[in-house]
């Protein structure tokens, strides 16, 4: 049963970096099974079709490393605005999200308008993200951090659309850098509406 379940664990992990780097329409169920060194036989003992396999993969490793990534929750001890500071800090650091983009943008561009089980399944962990810093921000307008000028409801979609926007860049004119750059800007915004 050990070897079955690190066979399907296999199948998700190489499924995801296939199609972070390459895209869904380009990633083949060969090329996959390929990488994982797995059977196809075996494959289909867990998923009926290369659909079913990324719907998983979506679930099972991009929604938690989109977690990671954006991490939109108040460190103890910080204020919202440094906590905002220290996940965008952390990103600059992770090469692949500087190089490839933000996995979940890149499916939702792609495959939102073609599958509308894939475009529930993105925009659920669209909404996830952007309710949890709305949250976020909430709590620093509830902490008098910032001032009643904040609309979190229009701020957080502002927010991360802008942080996919520097993020979905070529690889080839990306760069840690230049995100830091991208980021102060956002953050400059941001403490316009802090309180003095």
């Amino acid at each position: 049963m050990k070897e079955k379940n690190s066979s399907r664990e296999k199948l998700l992990d190489i499924t995801f970096e296939e199609i972070y780097i390459h895209g869904y329409a380009a990633t083949s169920i060969g090329s996959i099974l390929k990488k994982a060194n797995v059977p196809k036989g075996s494959m289909y003992h867990f998923f009926d079709s290369k659909k079913a396999l990324v719907l998983a993969m979506i679930k099972e490793r991009l929604c938690p490393k989109m977690d990671l990534f954006f991490t939109y929750e108040k460190q103890e001890d910080l204020t919202v605005f440094q906590s905002l500071k220290q996940t965008f800090a952390f990103m600059a650091k992770n090469r692949s999200l500087i190089t490839h983009g933000c996995p979940l943008y890149r499916l939702m561009v792609e495959l939102s308008s073609v599958d509308k089980d894939f475009d529930t399944l993105l925009v659920k962990k669209y909404e996830e993200m952007r309710n949890k810093l709305e949250a976020l921000l909430q709590i620093g307008i509830d902490s008098n951090e910032f001032n009643e000028t904040l609309k979190p409801n229009t701020f957080a979609p502002f927010f991360i659309t802008s942080v996919w926007g520097v993020l979905s860049l070529s690889p080839s004119v990306s760069s840690p850098k230049l995100f830091v750059s991208n980021i102060k800007q956002l953050l400059t915004l941001l403490e316009l509406h802090q309180k003095k």
